[in-house]
């Protein structure tokens, strides 16, 4: 749920089949799952890996090997305009506009999500629809018709054999301990509603929550759970 689409989302932006080495990779919101995941990846290809984030997290993805930006658009957009190769964008702050105007004359913008459109609350619009899905077909057929150098990554529309293959070739990179994904909690099936409003509010740690449906207990602590996990 990380790591292949991380490794697609890089890889629709990848020229000729080759690797990023001394490449300029923007990574929006470095923090998130994905985001956390690409940021490995890029560095493990000997990119030279930018990302943006709040400033408590700027210690974790340094050490990741990312060079750290504030979220404000208005602090990194000077320093970054124009010397990306690559960029990707999973939040749609300002609809790809300052992620687009970070690329140079011939890299790519990857849009992979618009969790920003999303973060704002419902309404409901001409009595059929949530404003923010509006927004969100909009931004997708801006990032689709009318910025350049830009393409849309539909998850769900990439999962296919070749899928199946850069899942078989992340575990052989998992087994070298090339890569070390970070999993920041265990949840029980009972807890997936619980735990998926944690990441909403943003209180989740560093890394991927995972469901094991066959457990009835969770070691997801930064929420409310009302089962006590026994002791051993």
């Amino acid at each position: 749920s990380a790591y292949i689409p991380a490794r697609e989302a890089l890889d629709l932006a990848r020229k000729l089949n080759t690797p990023f080495t001394h490449a300029n990779i923007l990574i929006i919101g470095g923090n998130g799952p994905m985001e956390l995941a690409a940021i490995e990846l890029a560095v493990l290809e000997g990119a030279n890996v930018f990302t943006t984030a709040d400033e408590c997290h700027h210690d974790v993805l340094t050490k990741l090997g990312a060079k750290c930006y504030p979220s404000d658009r208005k602090k990194w957009l000077p320093s970054l305009k124009g010397n990306m190769d690559v960029v990707l964008d999973s939040q749609c702050e300002d609809g790809y506009e300052s992620s687009n105007l970070a690329l140079n004359s011939t890299g790519t913008l990857v849009c992979t999500g618009m969790s920003a459109v999303y973060r704002k609350d419902a309404s409901i619009g001409f009595g059929l629809m949530d404003f923010r899905d509006y927004k969100a077909r909009y931004c997708k057929m801006r990032a689709d018709y009318m910025l350049n150098n830009t393409v849309y990554y539909e998850r769900a529309e990439q999962y296919d054999r070749a899928s199946l293959q850069q899942f078989r070739y992340l575990c052989h990179l998992a087994e070298k301990n090339s890569i070390t994904p970070l999993v920041s909690a265990r949840a029980s099936l009972n807890t997936v509603a619980q735990v998926q409003q944690a990441i909403e509010n943003g209180d989740t740690t560093y890394g991927v929550s995972l469901c094991r449906p066959w457990s009835v207990y969770s070691n997801w602590v930064q929420i409310n759970i009302n089962e006590e996990k026994p002791s051993d």
